[in-house]
């Protein structure tokens, strides 16, 4: 099996965090009273019957630290003291792959503990992480095979309460069930990309999608993400997502331009968006797109 989570490092910095980062860990308060750290009551994930998921994939969770206006991500920041406890360095703290059919991966929940394993030494080492999270958040990777197939679900769990046994729980998350583009409520987004009308170059643009509104098997809110990086062609995809409100976000890594494009609801799967990172005006002032580099009527 093979699956992307690095790459998505400095697209998760962008989308998660704001204001000014901390140094590290050690800068953040601790809770005295989650004793054992914060557990999300989620089982994982299955297919719209309830049933295993046909499947192989991963999922992500990134740690946030601080505040909604200084949010700090310690595995993306790679000075971090406890940069060797994150199991994707640069990117999430925690990554978990699971075979087809194993997609329930928590029979007793997600657990973020104040203990972790330093993955160069092999020891453990006490960070408090679970006595300083604010936030967890929760992404799922299809297959790569299957990764434009399926819809990428993702949540965030900001309150933890009440505690039982040492641990602060959240609310209860249960099952997500992961459609497909052939399945109801979902809806997709592509287009020709170029600069000029020639290929984009390998890796300069990076398109990422967010939005769309789903619940889990207990009526936990969640929703959907897509990036896509460019490798040479003319044109590009989301693939899957859910239906609902859509943030589409185009970088220019080699200017640092960027475009955003609101949809207030998006639904089907021929939604149309055209991008000449060349046109004047792209990525202007305030992150505004404007008809001229991006053309689309539907966007809001």
């Amino acid at each position: 099996m093979k699956y992307v989570a690095a790459v998505f490092a400095v697209f998760l910095i962008g989308v998660s965090s704001t204001g000014a980062w901390a140094a590290d860990t050690t800068q953040f308060p601790k809770d005295p009273s989650r004793r054992n750290g914060v557990a999300i009551p989620f089982d994982g994930y299955t297919d719209l019957h309830g049933d295993p998921l046909p499947i192989s994939g991963a999922v992500g969770v990134d740690l946030v630290l601080g505040s909604p206006t200084n949010k700090y991500l310690p595995c993306q920041n790679l000075a971090e003291t406890y940069i060797n406890a994150c199991e994707e360095r640069g990117s999430y703290t925690t990554y978990t792959r699971f075979g087809a059919g194993q997609g329930l991966l928590f029979p007793y929940g997600y657990f973020m503990g104040n203990f972790q394993r330093d993955l160069v030494t092999g020891r453990y080492v006490r960070t408090d992480w679970g006595r300083r999270t604010a936030t967890l958040s929760v992404e799922f990777y299809p297959d790569v095979s299957r990764d434009r197939e399926y819809v990428h679900p993702r949540f965030e769990v900001e309150r933890f309460d009440p505690n039982a046994n040492g641990w602060a729980y959240s609310a209860r998350i249960g099952r997500i069930a992961v459609p497909t583009l052939s399945d109801p409520g979902t809806t997709r987004i592509g287009g020709s990309i170029t600069d000029g009308g020639r290929a984009i170059a390998k890796d300069r643009v990076r398109i990422l999608v967010f939005g769309g509104r789903a619940t889990s098997s207990t009526g936990f809110p969640i929703s959907s993400f897509a990036v896509w990086d460019s490798a040479g062609e003319t044109s590009w995809t989301s693939g899957a997502m859910y239906e609902g409100p859509q943030v589409i976000t185009v970088t220019d890594k080699a200017t640092g331009n960027t475009c955003d494009v609101v949809y207030d609801n998006m639904t089907g799967l021929d939604n149309h968006l055209d991008v000449d990172i060349s046109r004047p005006g792209f990525g202007g002032t305030g992150h505004r797109c404007n008809f001229d580099s991006v053309s689309d009527h539907q966007a809001a």
